[in-house]
Protein backbone atom coordinates (compact mmCIF):
# COMPACT_ATOMS: atom_id res chain seq x y z
CA UNK A 1 0.00 0.00 0.00
CA UNK A 2 1.12 3.66 -0.88
CA UNK A 3 2.22 5.51 2.33
CA UNK A 4 -0.62 8.05 2.38
CA UNK A 5 -3.37 5.45 0.68
CA UNK A 6 -7.04 6.98 1.36
CA UNK A 7 -5.70 10.33 3.12
CA UNK A 8 -7.26 13.64 2.25
CA UNK A 9 -4.88 16.68 1.74
CA UNK A 10 -5.72 20.13 1.54
CA UNK A 11 -2.93 22.14 0.05
CA UNK A 12 -2.90 25.74 0.20
CA UNK A 13 -0.93 28.31 -2.53
CA UNK A 14 -0.68 24.76 -3.99
CA UNK A 15 -0.67 25.84 -8.14
CA UNK A 16 2.78 26.62 -8.09
CA UNK A 17 6.40 25.98 -6.81
CA UNK A 18 6.48 24.44 -3.34
CA UNK A 19 2.55 23.89 -3.43
CA UNK A 20 2.38 22.24 -6.33
CA UNK A 21 5.25 19.92 -5.62
CA UNK A 22 3.98 18.58 -2.87
CA UNK A 23 0.71 18.12 -4.49
CA UNK A 24 2.21 15.78 -7.32
CA UNK A 25 4.17 13.91 -4.25
CA UNK A 26 1.27 12.76 -2.03
CA UNK A 27 -0.94 11.97 -5.01
CA UNK A 28 2.04 9.65 -5.74
CA UNK A 29 2.08 8.08 -2.33
CA UNK A 30 -1.65 7.26 -3.31
CA UNK A 31 -3.43 10.93 -1.10
CA UNK A 32 -6.33 12.16 -2.58
CA UNK A 33 -5.75 16.19 -2.79
CA UNK A 34 -7.09 19.74 -2.80
CA UNK A 35 -4.94 22.55 -3.93
CA UNK A 36 -6.19 26.25 -3.74
CA UNK A 37 -5.03 29.22 -5.59
CA UNK A 38 -6.82 32.51 -5.93
CA UNK A 39 -7.81 32.80 -9.53
CA UNK A 40 -9.83 29.93 -11.21
CA UNK A 41 -7.45 30.01 -14.07
CA UNK A 42 -3.77 29.20 -12.24
CA UNK A 43 -5.79 26.47 -10.40
CA UNK A 44 -7.14 24.79 -13.46
CA UNK A 45 -3.85 24.94 -15.61
CA UNK A 46 -1.95 23.42 -11.97
CA UNK A 47 -5.02 20.64 -12.23
CA UNK A 48 -3.94 19.85 -15.74
CA UNK A 49 -0.36 19.14 -14.70
CA UNK A 50 -1.62 16.54 -11.65
CA UNK A 51 -2.48 13.39 -11.88
CA UNK A 52 -4.70 11.33 -9.38
CA UNK A 53 -7.58 12.17 -7.43
CA UNK A 54 -7.11 15.77 -7.14
CA UNK A 55 -9.31 18.95 -6.66
CA UNK A 56 -8.96 22.23 -6.70
CA UNK A 57 -10.47 25.48 -5.44
CA UNK A 58 -10.28 29.32 -5.91
CA UNK A 59 -9.90 30.79 -2.45
CA UNK A 60 -7.78 33.57 -1.15
CA UNK A 61 -6.89 32.51 2.29
CA UNK A 62 -5.92 35.51 3.56
CA UNK A 63 -9.67 35.86 4.52
CA UNK A 64 -11.71 34.10 6.86
CA UNK A 65 -14.02 33.55 4.17
CA UNK A 66 -11.37 32.39 1.95
CA UNK A 67 -10.32 29.49 4.70
CA UNK A 68 -13.47 28.55 5.25
CA UNK A 69 -14.55 28.04 1.30
CA UNK A 70 -11.44 25.94 0.86
CA UNK A 71 -11.86 23.85 3.52
CA UNK A 72 -15.68 23.53 2.54
CA UNK A 73 -14.38 22.53 -0.45
CA UNK A 74 -12.49 19.71 0.28
CA UNK A 75 -14.92 18.14 2.47
CA UNK A 76 -17.43 18.84 0.22
CA UNK A 77 -14.67 16.54 -2.21
CA UNK A 78 -13.77 14.25 -0.26
CA UNK A 79 -16.20 14.27 3.37
CA UNK A 80 -12.45 14.12 5.41
CA UNK A 81 -9.69 15.80 5.73
CA UNK A 82 -6.37 14.07 7.30
CA UNK A 83 -3.46 16.49 6.13
CA UNK A 84 -3.55 20.39 5.94
CA UNK A 85 -0.76 22.49 4.44
CA UNK A 86 -0.66 26.09 4.82
CA UNK A 87 1.46 26.61 1.76
CA UNK A 88 0.01 30.18 0.39
CA UNK A 89 2.32 32.96 0.74
CA UNK A 90 3.46 36.24 -1.06
CA UNK A 91 6.23 38.02 0.19
CA UNK A 92 7.40 41.64 -0.89
CA UNK A 93 10.25 44.03 -0.04
CA UNK A 94 10.55 47.81 1.14
CA UNK A 95 12.48 49.72 3.03
CA UNK A 96 11.30 50.71 6.48
CA UNK A 97 10.03 54.15 5.48
CA UNK A 98 8.11 52.85 2.78
CA UNK A 99 6.25 49.83 4.17
CA UNK A 100 2.84 50.96 3.66
CA UNK A 101 -0.33 49.65 5.54
CA UNK A 102 -1.35 48.37 2.69
CA UNK A 103 2.01 46.33 1.90
CA UNK A 104 1.75 44.97 6.03
CA UNK A 105 -1.63 44.00 6.15
CA UNK A 106 -1.38 41.92 2.39
CA UNK A 107 1.50 40.68 3.97
CA UNK A 108 0.51 39.82 7.80
CA UNK A 109 -2.85 38.28 6.24
CA UNK A 110 -1.51 35.88 4.28
CA UNK A 111 0.98 34.12 6.32
CA UNK A 112 0.23 34.77 9.90
CA UNK A 113 -3.51 34.88 9.26
CA UNK A 114 -4.29 32.67 6.74
CA UNK A 115 -2.38 30.05 8.76
CA UNK A 116 -4.36 30.00 11.56
CA UNK A 117 -8.26 30.49 10.07
CA UNK A 118 -7.34 27.92 7.74
CA UNK A 119 -6.54 25.99 10.61
CA UNK A 120 -9.62 26.78 12.71
CA UNK A 121 -11.78 26.15 10.33
CA UNK A 122 -10.36 22.42 9.56
CA UNK A 123 -10.17 21.79 13.25
CA UNK A 124 -13.19 19.46 13.89
CA UNK A 125 -12.28 17.55 10.42
CA UNK A 126 -9.07 17.37 11.80
CA UNK A 127 -9.79 15.96 15.09
CA UNK A 128 -12.17 13.48 13.88
CA UNK A 129 -9.30 11.92 11.76
CA UNK A 130 -6.38 12.42 13.92
CA UNK A 131 -4.72 14.17 11.39
CA UNK A 132 -2.24 16.96 11.08
CA UNK A 133 -1.14 20.37 10.51
CA UNK A 134 2.27 21.35 8.27
CA UNK A 135 2.59 25.41 8.19
CA UNK A 136 5.09 27.31 5.94
CA UNK A 137 7.58 29.18 7.77
CA UNK A 138 10.90 30.82 6.39
CA UNK A 139 14.33 31.19 7.54
CA UNK A 140 13.06 34.48 7.13
CA UNK A 141 10.96 33.40 10.56
CA UNK A 142 14.41 33.20 12.19
CA UNK A 143 16.55 35.69 10.94
CA UNK A 144 16.38 39.31 9.92
CA UNK A 145 17.11 39.29 6.14
CA UNK A 146 19.12 42.60 4.41
CA UNK A 147 16.95 44.91 2.27
CA UNK A 148 13.81 45.77 3.35
CA UNK A 149 11.85 42.26 4.68
CA UNK A 150 10.22 43.38 7.89
CA UNK A 151 7.06 42.69 6.80
CA UNK A 152 7.84 39.39 5.75
CA UNK A 153 9.93 38.63 8.69
CA UNK A 154 7.47 39.51 11.24
CA UNK A 155 4.84 37.33 9.39
CA UNK A 156 7.14 34.06 8.98
CA UNK A 157 8.50 34.41 12.59
CA UNK A 158 4.54 34.44 13.73
CA UNK A 159 3.76 31.51 11.39
CA UNK A 160 6.47 29.92 13.24
CA UNK A 161 5.21 30.54 17.02
CA UNK A 162 2.05 29.90 15.72
CA UNK A 163 2.91 26.69 14.99
CA UNK A 164 4.10 25.84 18.32
CA UNK A 165 1.24 27.73 20.02
CA UNK A 166 -1.10 25.33 17.78
CA UNK A 167 0.38 22.06 18.81
CA UNK A 168 -0.41 22.53 22.25
CA UNK A 169 -3.74 23.34 21.54
CA UNK A 170 -4.73 20.64 19.54
CA UNK A 171 -2.85 17.54 20.84
CA UNK A 172 -3.23 15.19 21.65
CA UNK A 173 -6.05 14.46 18.37
CA UNK A 174 -4.10 17.28 16.28
CA UNK A 175 -0.11 17.26 15.09
CA UNK A 176 1.10 20.59 14.52
CA UNK A 177 4.76 21.35 12.66
CA UNK A 178 6.70 23.08 10.61
CA UNK A 179 8.75 24.15 7.37
CA UNK A 180 11.43 26.51 7.77
CA UNK A 181 13.03 26.61 3.80
CA UNK A 182 15.89 29.07 2.77
CA UNK A 183 16.06 29.62 -0.65
CA UNK A 184 13.76 27.43 -2.94
CA UNK A 185 14.42 27.45 -6.74
CA UNK A 186 10.64 28.36 -7.69
CA UNK A 187 9.69 30.37 -10.47
CA UNK A 188 9.48 33.51 -8.20
CA UNK A 189 12.00 33.32 -6.60
CA UNK A 190 14.04 33.20 -10.19
CA UNK A 191 12.45 35.92 -11.77
CA UNK A 192 12.75 38.40 -8.69
CA UNK A 193 16.35 37.38 -8.70
CA UNK A 194 16.46 38.33 -12.33
CA UNK A 195 14.35 41.67 -12.05
CA UNK A 196 16.78 42.68 -9.08
CA UNK A 197 14.43 43.18 -6.33
CA UNK A 198 16.40 41.42 -3.85
CA UNK A 199 19.18 43.72 -4.14
CA UNK A 200 22.50 44.05 -2.42
CA UNK A 201 24.60 42.38 -5.18
CA UNK A 202 27.15 43.85 -7.19
CA UNK A 203 27.82 45.50 -10.55
CA UNK A 204 27.92 42.67 -13.06
CA UNK A 205 27.39 40.13 -10.17
CA UNK A 206 25.39 37.01 -10.93
CA UNK A 207 21.87 36.96 -8.19
CA UNK A 208 21.35 33.39 -8.68
CA UNK A 209 25.04 32.59 -8.05
CA UNK A 210 25.62 34.81 -5.92
CA UNK A 211 22.80 33.32 -3.50
CA UNK A 212 24.38 30.10 -3.91
CA UNK A 213 27.73 30.89 -3.01
CA UNK A 214 25.95 32.41 0.35
CA UNK A 215 25.18 29.02 1.47
CA UNK A 216 26.86 26.75 3.43
CA UNK A 217 25.56 23.84 0.62
CA UNK A 218 26.50 26.84 -2.27
CA UNK A 219 23.04 25.66 -4.02
CA UNK A 220 19.70 26.61 -4.19
CA UNK A 221 16.60 24.14 -2.96
CA UNK A 222 14.65 22.18 -5.16
CA UNK A 223 11.05 22.54 -4.28
CA UNK A 224 10.81 18.69 -4.52
CA UNK A 225 13.26 18.59 -1.75
CA UNK A 226 10.67 21.06 0.69
CA UNK A 227 7.99 18.21 -0.67
CA UNK A 228 9.45 15.69 0.21
CA UNK A 229 9.91 17.07 4.13
CA UNK A 230 6.50 17.79 4.48
CA UNK A 231 5.92 14.33 3.72
CA UNK A 232 8.03 13.29 5.85
CA UNK A 233 6.28 15.60 8.81
CA UNK A 234 2.80 14.26 7.55
CA UNK A 235 3.90 10.48 8.50
CA UNK A 236 6.02 11.60 11.52
CA UNK A 237 3.70 10.45 14.09
CA UNK A 238 6.10 11.21 16.66
CA UNK A 239 6.63 15.02 16.25
CA UNK A 240 4.55 17.97 17.19
CA UNK A 241 5.28 21.56 17.71
CA UNK A 242 8.52 21.21 15.47
CA UNK A 243 10.01 23.21 12.87
CA UNK A 244 12.00 21.74 10.36
CA UNK A 245 14.45 23.65 8.74
CA UNK A 246 15.43 22.70 5.02
CA UNK A 247 17.87 26.09 4.32
CA UNK A 248 21.22 24.32 2.77
CA UNK A 249 22.66 26.57 5.69
CA UNK A 250 21.43 29.47 6.06
CA UNK A 251 20.17 29.64 9.30
CA UNK A 252 23.82 28.76 10.52
CA UNK A 253 26.11 30.63 8.53
CA UNK A 254 26.09 34.81 7.57
CA UNK A 255 27.29 35.08 3.77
Amino acid sequence: MKRFQDKVVLITGGTRGIGLATARRFLEEGASVVITGRQQASVTAALASLEGKVHGCAANVATVDGCRAAVSSTLGSYGRLDILFTNAGNYEAAPIDEVTEDLWDRTMDTHAKGTFFCVQAAVPALRASHGCVITMGSDAGLLGFRGGWAAYCAAKGAVINLTRQLAVDLAPEVRVNGLAPGPVGTEHLYADLTDGVYGGFEKDQDPVQAVSNSLPLKRIIDPAEIAEAALFLAAAKSMTGSILSIDAGSTIALP
